[in-house]
């Protein structure tokens, strides 16, 4: 037994060494494994995963739609696989597949409430379906169809500020917001992020001048003019055209960006105004439109 001791002490470092190194290769074998399958899976693969997610959150908003609470919970469930088990980051960029995951985790929030809240339902619901029906359809996805919506509220609030009707502004614009979050993560998903952060931008600014104590017309109405450029762009139409032009004929430099430096220059401003006053924007529950 004494003579058993040196040996222990030559050799225990090594064996606990040993030990150490198979228990690290047995914990990143799952890695590797799951690296290994989003290897191997094709585009082809992903694509087929994004239609099979699509068509269960079409689904889904159907039973939302029928006020049917046990079909809406056993379809999200069943998204929440779908997402979770496919390579469907193949087919957007990270802020789209984030996008994505905020509105799956949007619409278990509004079922998990005690009391159901019927416009959280639909609303959520809704940016779920435009999301998954974005990342499967990119040509003509649903969320182009709200184009319309947008540009009536635009035309309507040009319309209360020509009458001096700043309230009926208001109200334009509040339309106009509800209509954009509802796409907002479809939009992330077919969209650049510094296009999304120009649209979203554009939507805090003129929040903020149609909700001042004292508005400004000739803000509101440069503002306006802005945004129907800004919203030409980001539904991939041309000026002065009505009908909907095909993504991939969508040139990425906009009209816009014309006077884009110096809208730039004052959301920044305006931004740090914002953070140094310690507010916080919050895009509203909505009904969308069905």
């Amino acid at each position: 037994m004494l003579r058993s001791l040196p040996f222990n002490r030559k050799y225990r470092w090594f064996i606990i060494w040993l030990a150490a190194l198979i228990l690290s290769m047995q914990a990143a074998a799952p890695q590797a494994f799951a690296a290994d399958r989003l290897m191997t899976e094709r585009p082809e693969d992903a694509a087929k995963q994004a239609a099979a997610l699509s068509r269960k959150a079409d689904e889904l908003y159907q039973h939302v739609l029928a006020g049917d609470i046990n079909q809406t919970k056993a379809k999200l469930q069943e998204i929440n696989v779908i997402f979770e088990s496919s390579p469907l980051q193949k087919l957007t960029t990270v802020e789209g597949m984030h996008a994505l995951s905020e509105s799956i985790i949007e619409m278990k929030e509004a079922i998990a409430r005690v009391q159901i809240d019927k416009d959280q339902w639909f609303t959520a619901s809704a940016k779920l379906r435009m999301a998954a029906d974005s990342l499967n359809n990119p040509k003509q996805p649903i969320w182009l169809q709200y184009y319309k919506l947008i540009r009536e509220e635009l035309n309507l609030m040009r319309a209360g500020l020509d009458q001096g009707d700043m309230l009926g502004v208001k109200k334009a614009y509040d339309r106009l917001q509800e209509h954009y979050e509802v796409i907002r993560p479809a939009v992330i998903i077919q969209r650049t992020p510094s296009d999304v952060t120009m649209a979203d931008s554009w939507m805090s600014y003129m929040g903020g001048l149609v909700n001042a104590v004292t508005p400004k017309p000739a803000e509101v109405e440069s503002m306006i003019g802005q945004g129907e450029e800004m919203f030409n762009g980001l539904f991939g139409k041309k000026k002065d055209y009505p009908a909907l032009a095909p993504l991939e004929q969508v040139d990425g430099s906009w009209p816009w960006l014309f006077w884009g430096g110096a809208f730039i220059a004052v959301i920044l401003a305006y931004t740090a105004y914002r953070k140094y006053r310690g507010e916080k924007n919050s895009f509203k529950k909505v009904t969308p439109r069905t």
